[in-house]
């Protein structure tokens, strides 16, 4: 992110000798000159660093003298076994989109353009550290007058590696899947707009893969893109020129702007407003996903195009978007009608961040382009090798040593072969980017998730590797905590699943945990699912396999429903076709049908999405009664008293929030911890993840709560690490 040039423009203002260099994952800085000016050097380097920068720690030695005349950046370190010290991909900065936007610049109408402050900078590398000679851009020398402004101190390309021009630089081009060329450089942009008017479907290869882009104002057009790409319901993320435009389409009051305008430029989630947008970008939700041009090819396509576009992995649902263009044409055909393509290369796919804004924050729900690699220092550890593999969903890996772990880009669910195929790829790619191999691997304790299948059979090739396991929910606290830098908390556990050290499905869960050991000091009281996995996606049979747990009668539902609640309580009071559950993500789930808001989950969490919208539009209500005898949160009198106010489907939601945030004052009061640590992925949920910190902060007690890691388990990995790492006595499996 410029780093080393902010750091020679500084010392050189401040009359300082000597030079810095990157070395090992760390910024080193030698330095000679007056006391006054070097106590000025040290208290404006993090006061005036670069946005994207993030100074985790500095310290300061005296050293010998005579380091010469000037200051000068040194080439980066010859890379041997190490850290990662590339940083994340950043969003097109104002200044490049200016000399874009000027028809006296020489970079007028470049869509690739990058200086030292934004640009491609994970996708385009092969190794590290940072430099062109290793990276995509290898392929493009740079022209005199690029090179000039690379070798030019006064430059804000100064040490830009990925600096191109239309002269030197990668060009774009608008094909067809079949690959023959519609438009070339010069008419690229315009016939690509011209195709979105007419309501077609455009494949764009960006920065960590392709993206389907659709006219967001058309309804026919979301409908076609949504039918190709199999993606029926999911909402779609849109991306629009500028914050004006955002503006138009969403609230954008408090810190939304600072965090949609940010430098890694993730989606944000933000509250919708107006009929700007087609209802079928985000059908029911009271949230767009927005984001602002991730390019320049982007901000010229939006200018050309004059509205908003849906922007969304360029993939069939399911499986992991195309990164080649020969993945894109096998992938895309029948689903894009035209391909804008540009020809540096894709080395590793990366697709958006999504974030929302909590309590004034921006909180991470999917690491991606932006904000991956994410660099957590993880003092135990020093000595390792390791690569915690983290779930079979949302499967986002890191690698662990040298006092830090890396959190790398999200792949995906692993239900698809495809998607599977490429978490091998994300992992083999990830441990030689560190340029070691791992002698240790961690996973999750469940044995059917295909990281634990991966991590066994690389066991099998390399019988030396270890291979420990971590429960779930011990290693959803211990995300937060690693985060957060701490070594204990009562942790608030809940999420839809997750295997147990009873061997059953967990998700309602208080631990202590106190580094590599964990205790169950409470839980919400087990209830049957009938069909077992197929509970995941009917919360009608959640809710059946509750009533069953009561021995409560069937509510009249109407309809269809009535049939189908008799035939799932049956399937209830038969524990062989009903394993228990105490996750809070199925309560959800039950509660969401009971009042018809949302019986089939079509994606994940669509029905606690639901609930969680409509105890927001409804507004805050008194909790209903549960019971607590010291290790069993007791949801049956909730149960009840929904089933009584069932018609009131709003007045429901609310009140069921606010049990559950009732739940934990209840636990946190019997144990009086002094912190409380927030985690699993119903934490995603920004209504309870507000009322339970304001709850527990009015009680005097600290609240750590994810924020640059995502609560679910997208945030798995860092916790197996950090389990792993704190102690050889590993929570194992059994």
């Amino acid at each position: 992110m410029g780093f080393r040039p902010f750091v020679a423009g500084l010392a050189r203002g401040l009359g300082l000798r000597g030079h810095v260099e990157n070395r090992g994952g760390e910024v080193i800085v030698a330095i000679e000159g007056s006391a006054a000016a070097l106590d000025a050097f040290a208290a404006r380097l993090p006061e005036e660093a670069p946005e994207a920068a993030q100074i985790e720690a500095a310290r300061w030695m005296e050293v010998e003298g005579g380091l010469g005349d000037g200051f000068v950046i040194r080439a980066s370190e010859a890379r041997g076994e190490g850290v990662l010290a590339i940083g994340p991909d950043l969003r097109v900065c104002e200044a490049c989109l200016a000399e874009v936007g000027d028809p006296e610049d020489r970079r007028f109408g470049y869509g690739l353009n990058a200086c030292t402050a934004c640009g491609p900078r994970l996708t385009i590398t092969a190794r590290s550290p940072w430099a062109r000679a290793d990276s995509a851009m290898a392929s493009f020398p740079a022209c005199p007058a690029c090179q000039g402004e690379f070798e030019d101190p006064e430059d804000r390309r100064w040490h830009a590696e990925a600096i191109a021009c239309p002269d030197c630089g990668p060009r774009l081009r608008l094909e067809a899947l079949d690959g023959r060329g519609l438009a070339g450089p010069e008419g690229a942009i315009e016939s690509a707009a011209e195709l979105l008017r007419r309501g077609q479907v455009l494949g764009l290869k960006g920065v960590g893969g392709f993206q389907l882009l659709v006219d967001a104002r058309s309804e026919a057009a979301v409908e076609t893109l949504r039918a190709r790409k199999r993606r029926p319901h999911k909402a779609l993320a849109v991306m629009v020129a500028d914050l004006r435009a955002a503006a138009e389409l969403v609230d954008l009051t408090g810190p939304a702007a600072a965090a949609l305008d940010s430098p890694a430029g993730p989606i944000v989630l933000l509250p919708r407003r107006g009929p700007q947008a087609a209802e079928g970008v985000a059908p029911g939700q009271p949230r767009l996903g927005l984001m602002l041009p991730t390019t320049a090819a982007h901000a010229r396509l939006l200018a050309a195009f004059g509205g908003p576009i849906v922007a969304t992995s360029g993939n069939v649902h399911g499986r992991p978007m195309a990164r080649t263009l020969d993945e894109a044409r096998a992938q895309l055909t029948g689903v894009a009608d035209a391909l804008l393509v540009h020809d540096r290369a894709i080395l590793r796919r990366c697709d958006d961040s999504v974030v929302q804004v909590v309590e004034g924050r921006p909180r991470a729900l999917r690491l991606g382009r932006g904000l991956a690699p994410a660099r957590f220092e993880l003092p135990g550890s020093a000595d390792a090798s390791l690569l915690a593999l983290g779930g079979h969903l949302q499967h986002t890996p890191a690698y662990a040593g040298e006092g830090l772990a890396l959190v790398w880009p999200y792949v995906g669910d692993l239900d698809e072969a495809e998607t599977r195929v490429a978490m091998g790829e994300g992992l083999a790619d990830l441990c030689a980017t560190i340029g070691r191999a791992p002698t240790r691997v961690v996973c999750d304790a469940h044995p059917d998730y295909a990281t634990t299948r991966w991590a066994e059979a690389a066991q099998r090739r390399d019988p030396s590797l270890r291979v420990d396991r971590v429960w779930h929910h011990h290693a959803h606290v211990a995300a937060v905590l690693a985060e957060h830098g701490r070594a204990a908390a009562l942790g608030v556990s809940w999420d839809g699943a997750g295997l147990g050290t009873d061997r059953s499905s967990w998700g309602g869960e208080f631990l202590l945990v106190e580094g590599a050991r964990f205790r169950r000091l409470a839980h919400l009281r087990p209830f049957p699912l009938p069909g077992a996995d197929a509970a995941a996606r009917d919360g009608l049979r959640v809710l059946a396999g509750m009533l069953a747990a009561a021995e409560l009668p069937a509510p009249r539902l109407g309809g269809e429903q009535d049939e189908a609640l008799a035939r799932f309580l049956s399937i209830a009071r038969r524990p062989r076709l009903s394993p228990s559950s105490s996750a809070v993500g199925r309560l959800f789930d039950a509660f969401a049908a009971l009042v018809g808001l949302r019986r089939r989950s079509r994606y994940q969490a669509e029905a606690a999405c639901a609930l969680e919208h409509a105890a927001a539009a409804h507004g805050p209500a008194p909790a209903y009664p549960f019971g607590f005898d010291g290790a069993r949160l007791d949801w049956r009198p909730a149960l009840v008293g929904a089933i009584d106010e069932r018609a009131r489907p709003g007045l429901v939601a609310a009140r069921v929030h606010a049990t559950l945030i009732s739940m934990i004052l209840a636990v946190v009061a019997r144990h009086r911890p002094r912190t409380v640590a927030l985690s699993g992925g119903c934490f995603a949920n920004a209504l309870l993840l507000a009322g339970a910190s304001e709850a527990l902060r009015g009680g005097g007690v600290e609240v750590l709560s994810p924020e640059r890691l995502p609560p679910g388990d997208g945030g798995l990995a860092l916790g197996q690490a950090w389990v792993a790492t704190r102690s050889e006595e590993v929570g194992a499996c059994a």
